[in-house]
């Protein structure tokens, strides 16, 4: 399993939330959230997610666990999902 990461690709990261809704996604910024999938704060949100953040999706939590480890980035999960 890899991590996949969109910045400024909103068409790819929209498909990779249709086809992996049990999968999660880490904002990635100096600080992070960890979101299912399926986070209602996504189904809300504007058109350009990927635009303000790059997002890291990937099926398996621990893997985005690591990756924000690696990369510097304190994460913290979501309080809606």
């Amino acid at each position: 399993m890899a991590v996949e990461v969109f910045d400024h690709d909103e068409k790819g990261f929209k498909r990779w939330l249709e086809e992996h809704p049990d999968g999660y996604v880490l904002n990635c910024y100096k600080t992070g959230r960890l979101h299912s999938a399926r986070c209602k704060s996504y189904q809300s949100a504007g058109p350009r997610m990927t635009y303000t953040r790059a997002k890291a999706c990937s099926p398996s939590e621990r893997q985005l666990f690591q990756y924000a480890a690696q990369h510097g980035i304190e994460t913290a999960r979501c309080e809606l999902c």
